[in-house]
C-alpha cells in the first residue's frame, strides 16, 4: 500500500539523521528500519484482514459458495465442501493469527511501552491501544466463529508457549465481550489516533467506538441462544452506547486500481472467469423482482432477457449463464468490514427477542432493505416499492418474524460470504441444501464449520487431541457453541 511505503520513507529519513563518530558506526546500516513502526503494523494488519473477508480465491475464502451465492464452473471441489483438500483451516489461521493478530498485538505492545507526555498524549495513546484491540476482538472472533475452540491465551507467545492450548470457545467470547467494554470505555473522540496509518477510518475515534459498539451488538446476538441474560445485558449496552446509524459510519476497505492494491475478487471475477451465481439465489431475487439483481448481477449477461442462476457445485459452461455484477469486478470497489445495513437486522433480530433496542422489529427489518437498497445504489422509488411488497414487508412475509429478518440479512449480506454462512447457521435460514456431490465428510449438509489445519494435527498433536474431543470431533458438521438450533 501507498501509505506504507510513506511511512518506511519517512522512518528511513528520521534514522539517517544520526552521525557517525568512530569505524564502528561505518559496520551499522544507520538507514535500516530496525523497529516497524505501530501505524504501519495496523495498516499491514488492515490489509490482510480486509482480504480474509473480501478475497474469493479457491485457496482462501469459500464461503460465498457456503451461503449458496455463487458457485464455480469449473473446479468445484471447494463448493462441494472438500476442505481438507486447500487446507483451508491453515489458510484462515495464518492470515488472523499471523499476518492479523500477530501485528496488532505488536503494535499494541509498542504503545503501551511507550511512555506519554502530558494529558493529551496519554489521551491519545489510550485511543490506540483500544482501537488496536477492538481489531484483535473481530479477528479471535472470526477465529472462533470458524472453529470453535481455538489458541487464545497461550497464543502468538512462541518463547513460552510454542505449542498452545486450545482456549473453550464461549469462555473466549464472554471475555472478548469485557474486553470490548475496556476498549469502548478508553476512547476519547475529542483527541486524535492513528491519522492515515488507519486505512479504515483515517484515525477517527467517534467511528471507531461506533463500530466496536456494532461488533458488541452482533457477539451479544450470537450469545442469545445459549446464553440469552447474558447477550440481553451486551445487546443493550450496545445500543446504548451507540450503534451504527448511518450508512456514513460503515466500516469500508477501499482498494485501488494498480496490481498491488486492487480489490482481491478481480482475480477471481475477470482474471479466472469460473464464479457465477447460484440458480438458487438468482430465482429468489427473480421471483421478488429485487431492484438489486441489476448490481448483483451483469445486466449483459441475462439469457432470453431474464437473469439465470447456475446449478449449485456442478460443472458447467460459464458462457451459459449469467455472471456477477460490474461493480464487483472494478479494482476500486471497497471491501466491507461492518456496515449500517447488518446493523440494522442485528437490531430487527434483538427487537424480535425482547431486548431494549429503541425500536420494533419491523422497523429495523425494514431499515436494513433499504439501507441495503441505498448501499448498492437503488433509487428511493424502487427501493420503497420492494419493501412494500405483500410478499417483503414484516408484516405479510412468509414465516416466523426470525426466518423473514434472517432471510433479508442472507440477500443483504451478499458479497460478504463469511458473515452471511456465519448467521446462517445461527438464524438456520434460508433454508440451504447439500449438493448431491458433497464430499462424504459433509454428511449431506451445508458446512456449519471449518475443520482445523492438517498442520494442527501434527504439529500440534496433543492440544489439537483434546481440542477435537473437547467440541465433539474436529468435522466440518460440528457445531460451534453459539449454533444450537
Amino acid at each position: 500500500m501507498k501509505i506504507v511505503k510513506t511511512i518506511f520513507f519517512a522512518g528511513a529519513i528520521l534514522l539517517s539523521v544520526a552521525s557517525c563518530d568512530n569505524l564502528e558506526d561505518l559496520n551499522q546500516d544507520k538507514k535500516a528500519y530496525t523497529t516497524v513502526l505501530p501505524g504501519a503494523l495496523m495498516t499491514s494488519s488492515q490489509v490482510n484482514y480486509a482480504y480474509f473477508l473480501t478475497n474469493a480465491s479457491v485457496n482462501d475464502n469459500n464461503f460465498r459458495g457456503y451461503a449458496q451465492y455463487w458457485t464455480s464452473t469449473t473446479y468445484t471441489d471447494e463448493v462441494n465442501y472438500n476442505q481438507e483438500r486447500r487446507n483451508l483451516g491453515n489458510s484462515h489461521s495464518v492470515i488472523l493469527y499471523r499476518d492479523v493478530l500477530q501485528d496488532l498485538i505488536k503494535a499494541q505492545n509498542q504503545i503501551k511501552d511507550k511512555e506519554a507526555l502530558g494529558s493529551v498524549d496519554i489521551a491519545i495513546k489510550k485511543n490506540k491501544i483500544s482501537i488496536l484491540e477492538v481489531q484483535i476482538i473481530m479477528a479471535y472472533q472470526a477465529l472462533v466463529d470458524l472453529f470453535g475452540n481455538v489458541p487464545y491465551s497461550e497464543a502468538l507467545d512462541i518463547t513460552a508457549h510454542p505449542l498452545p492450548k486450545y482456549d473453550d470457545a464461549k469462555t473466549i467470547y464472554l471475555d472478548l465481550a469485557s474486553r470490548l467494554d475496556a476498549a469502548i470505555a478508553g476512547m476519547d473522540g475529542s483527541q486524535e489516533s492513528f491519522g492515515k496509518a488507519d486505512l479504515i477510518y483515517k484515525g477517527n475515534v467517534n467511528n471507531w467506538k461506533t463500530l466496536a459498539n456494532s461488533v458488541k451488538l452482533k457477539l451479544g446476538l450470537h450469545l442469545a441462544d445459549v446464553e440469552p441474560a447474558k447477550a440481553k445485558s451486551i445487546v443493550e449496552s450496545a445500543y446504548n452506547s451507540g450503534v451504527m446509524t448511518n450508512e456514513g459510519q460503515t466500516a469500508l476497505f477501499q482498494y485501488f486500481s494498480s496490481n498491488v492494491d486492487m480489490n482481491p475478487l478481480y482475480n477471481t471475477l475477470v482474471n479466472e472467469q469460473q464464479t457465477v451465481p447460484t440458480e438458487f439465489l438468482v430465482n429468489e431475487l427473480n421471483a421478488k423482482e429485487d431492484p438489486r439483481r441489476d448490481a448483483f448481477f451483469n445486466p449483459a449477461s441475462k439469457k432470453g432477457g431474464v437473469y439465470k442462476g447456475a446449478p449449485y457445485a456442478k460443472q458447467v459452461t460459464y458462457g451459459d449463464f449469467s455472471n456477477v455484477g460490474t461493480r464487483l469486478k472494478e479494482k476500486t470497489n471497497p471491501g466491507v468490514i461492518f456496515d449500517y445495513t447488518e446493523t440494522c437486522f442485528l437490531l430487527a433480530d434483538a427487537s424480535n427477542r425482547g431486548f431494549s433496542v429503541g425500536g420494533t422489529a419491523a422497523d429495523y427489518y425494514k431499515k436494513g432493505i433499504l439501507a441495503s437498497m441505498h448501499f448498492w445504489g437503488i433509487p428511493d422509488a424502487d427501493a420503497q416499492t420492494y419493501a412494500n411488497r405483500a410478499d417483503v414487508a414484516f408484516a405479510t412475509a412468509t414465516g416466523t418474524p426470525k426466518e423473514k429478518i434472517a432471510y433479508q440479512l442472507w440477500i443483504a449480506y451478499y458479497n460478504r460470504g463469511f458473515e452471511a454462512w456465519t448467521e446462517y447457521r445461527r438464524l438456520d435460514y434460508p433454508v440451504l441444501q447439500a449438493p448431491a456431490t458433497a464430499v462424504e465428510a459433509a454428511q449431506g449438509k451445508v458446512p456449519v464449520r471449518n475443520i482445523y489445519s492438517l498442520f494442527d494435527k501434527t504439529l500440534n498433536k496433543n492440544n489439537y487431541d483434546v481440542a477435537a474431543a473437547a467440541i465433539g470431533g474436529d468435522a466440518m458438521t460440528t457445531k460451534i457453541f453459539w449454533d444450537k438450533f
